[in-house]
């Protein structure tokens, strides 16, 4: 069974992509912001795959990618980022420039079942 650690500030999106991805077998952790998100992985909690909203306050989805990168190594290629569509066009140009998936909170969420297995995938 897969498990998945949902970042997102927005409180309806989390447990939206809770339904989502339970009712696909998945188990699910949810994290607030960046921040928390990073704590609860120092801690004992593992995850296969993070679903991170691209745009939030205390810390945007790039610099919590980057901060994922050194903490949790490995991780950082099955993770799939989210985004309402607007913002600021650079943290969209630089997930293109990584190669990062960017799915629209807008679309029907069970995409990101199919975008979290294609991240399963991924090894470099």
């Amino acid at each position: 069974m897969l498990s998945v650690l949902v970042v997102d500030d927005e409180a309806i999106v989390r447990h939206a992509l809770r339904r989502v991805l339970e009712h696909d077998g998945m188990t699910v952790l949810e994290a607030e912001s960046g921040g928390a998100a990073l704590r609860l992985l120092a801690g004992e909690a593992k995850v296969d795959a993070v679903v991170s909203d691209v745009l939030m306050p205390e810390m945007n989805g790039i610099d919590f990618y980057d901060r994922l990168v050194v903490r949790v190594p490995g991780l950082e290629r099955r993770v799939v980022f989210l985004s309402g569509g607007s913002g600021d066009p650079r943290v969209h140009l630089s997930l293109e420039a990584r190669g990062l998936p960017l799915l629209s909170k807008l679309d029907d969420l069970a995409f990101v079942v199919d975008a979290i297995r294609v991240a399963m995938l991924r090894t470099t």
